[in-house]
């Protein structure tokens, strides 16, 4: 069963800070020190001023939500409310729309309602336990889904799509966003109802939710976390792939070596994608000599450990790791973890520019995985290989805010 309430929202007010979309923006993993820089320059009123903050920052942001707050920038709500967003992104016939409910979720251990998929890096839970705490406030919402099996809440959630928006603007990237208020007392219980016969699984934010669980104190919103959730069958809920960039020493017998546990193809990079369907184990090569489609035979079945958890042993990033990076590439887990021999992309043109420039030796291009892989993962009380789901596009931060107080 899972506990999720509305909240008394902290939002921008557009009559003091001006085009609200603008002042939203990316949440804080996903944008480098140039492009903080540029976010906070375009405004003082921009989310980044919060939202990247760390160490020493953190009590300078805390005072800048304050003075947001005392000056009317920032309004918070009488009434509880939900509130409805919608994402606009793509571009021309791609262009989709995805739906979520922002709620506040009661923070339970990873199991009793609200599940996991990937394990947490102490560094980023450090940081964001420290935001929270000092800030007082939830500024970037966690994302997450739930199967929706009987529809309830995706009906509800088209009953809220008919409201009014209390804004609608165009964030940085160039997305659009609306969001509206539910304080229907009648649709606000029948929300919190869907809920409650269901269950949230975590899409993006695994780090900020035990951080959350890390910073629970006498405040009485600190018990609960902001979490934008969507519905499983949203056709704009979209898992994207995250493919690995390899920095260390390439053998020159790769290519023989991975012969003994997949059937080789030559490929090109645009081929590639169309290769690799959600959920599948095969997986793609690029290196300065050419590229290759991996389609994994029975040795690679039979050589993976016998420890990985059947939920996820046949997805590509358990096989890239058990069957090449380890045994072939000498890159296990505390490599990984040390950033220097992977670095990790989304995009398919930077990683080509990675091995054109010769700052990368070899790159594997991998598949997404399925909303029922993360399920799948998720109810065995799993975990999947670092980096194995990307949720595109984010929930930006700034739409609305969470107070501890």
């Amino acid at each position: 069963m899972v506990n999720v309430q509305p909240f008394r929202g902290l939002r921008y007010d557009p009559g003091v800070v001006g085009d609200w979309g603008a002042v939203l923006g990316p949440p804080y993993d996903i944008v480098d020190a140039a492009q903080t820089a540029e976010l906070k320059a375009s405004s003082p009123y921009q989310i980044a001023h919060i939202e990247t903050a760390a160490g020493d920052d953190i009590a300078a942001a805390s005072q800048t939500l304050r003075d947001w707050r005392s000056s009317g920038a920032i309004v918070q709500d009488d009434a509880p409310s939900y509130y409805l967003h919608e994402h606009q992104f793509g571009d021309g016939p791609e262009r989709q729309v995805r739906r979520a409910i922002f709620g506040a979720v009661e923070l339970t251990p990873w199991g009793d309602g609200v599940m996991a998929h990937e394990r947490t890096m102490p560094g980023p839970r450090a940081t964001r336990t420290a935001l929270r705490s000092i800030v007082g406030a939830d500024v970037s919402p966690l994302m997450a889904f739930v199967p929706d099996a009987d529809g309830a809440l995706a009906e509800l959630i088209e009953i809220a799509a008919r409201l009014t928006p209390l804004y609608e603007g165009t964030d940085p990237t160039g997305d659009f966003h609306t969001l509206c208020r539910i304080d229907g007392a009648n649709t606000v219980m029948r929300i919190s109802d869907a809920f409650a016969n269901d269950t949230i699984y975590m899409a993006d934010g695994h780090h900020r939710y035990e951080s959350a669980l890390a910073s629970i104190d006498d405040r009485p919103g600190s018990r609960r976390v902001l979490m934008g959730v969507a519905c499983a069958g949203d056709p704009a809920l979209v898992v994207g792939a995250t493919h690995r960039v390899v920095h260390t020493d390439v053998p020159a017998s790769l290519l023989a070596q991975l012969g003994r546990s997949f059937q080789i193809k030559e490929s090109t990079a645009d081929a590639l994608i169309a290769s690799l369907p959600d959920g599948s184990s095969a997986i793609g090569l690029i290196t300065g000599q050419g590229v290759w489609l991996l389609e994994p035979t029975d040795a690679a079945v039979r050589a993976m450990p016998d420890d990985v958890p059947d939920a996820w042993r046949n997805l590509a990033p358990a096989v890239l790791q058990h069957i090449i990076l380890e045994p072939l590439l000498h890159i296990d887990a505390d490599a990984l973890a040390g950033g220097q021999a992977v670095t990790y992309t989304h995009h398919l043109d930077e990683l080509l520019e990675a091995i054109a420039s010769g700052s990368a030796n070899a790159a594997f291009v991998l598949p997404a995985p399925t909303l029922q892989d993360v399920i799948d993962t998720a109810d065995a009380g799993s975990f999947m290989p670092q980096k194995s789901t990307y949720f595109v596009p984010k929930l930006p931060t700034g739409l609305v805010l969470h107070a501890l107080d």
